[in-house]
């Protein structure tokens, strides 16, 4: 049986970026992006970040440690010190964060700042699974239009605020959406 040219690409790509997040070295916005995918329950994301976790510690163990050169540390503190103090603005440009498939069918994260500042995107009817909200959760629908397991219904310009520590049932698009989501502290 032949498997689908995509989703061959989406696994390797996933196994490549699980690799890249175990060993610490995934720019920011791909790192954010895996993330919310474990944090979405996809086990085979998840088990892919385990397995590589396990091959970087066994790595570091295999490692002879050095010494750093007196005073980097203070160099290091100094330098982040100085690039906080500086950054009274976050401007995330469009090609800066470009849309990552989740593991979820026909469903696209954009993370803008961390992980609590993200758009989400569905494609025409794409469900997004079962989940809880550890944190609070504002959404506001930019596009289309979301439907929830208990038949509520948003639209494009809607905003919804839920609560931390409900589990929400799947989420619906019929037509697709994309979302601006943000989570409170």
């Amino acid at each position: 049986m032949d498997q689908d040219p995509q989703f061959t690409q989406d696994s390797e790509d996933c196994t490549i970026e699980a690799a890249l997040y175990a060993f610490g070295t995934l720019p920011v916005a791909k790192r954010k992006a895996v993330e919310l995918r474990l944090q979405s329950g996809c086990p085979f994301c998840i088990a892919q970040v385990q397995h590589y976790t396990a091959v970087a510690e066994q790595l570091a163990l295999s490692v002879t440690p050095v010494e750093p050169p007196p005073g980097a540390r203070q160099r290091l503190l100094d330098r982040i010190k100085a690039e906080a103090s500086t950054e009274r603005r976050k401007v995330v440009r469009r090609n800066d964060a470009p849309w990552v498939k989740m593991a979820i069918p026909g469903v696209e994260i954009r993370p803008l700042v961390g992980e609590k500042t993200f758009m989400l995107r569905m494609q025409p009817g794409a469900v997004f699974p079962k989940h809880d909200h550890p944190q609070a959760e504002q959404c506001y629908v930019l596009q289309g239009s979301i439907t929830d397991s208990d038949g509520l219904t948003l639209q494009a310009g809607d905003f919804v605020i839920m609560s931390r520590g409900i589990q929400h049932d799947p989420i619906r698009s019929p037509e697709g959406c994309t979302l601006f989501i943000a989570y409170a502290d």
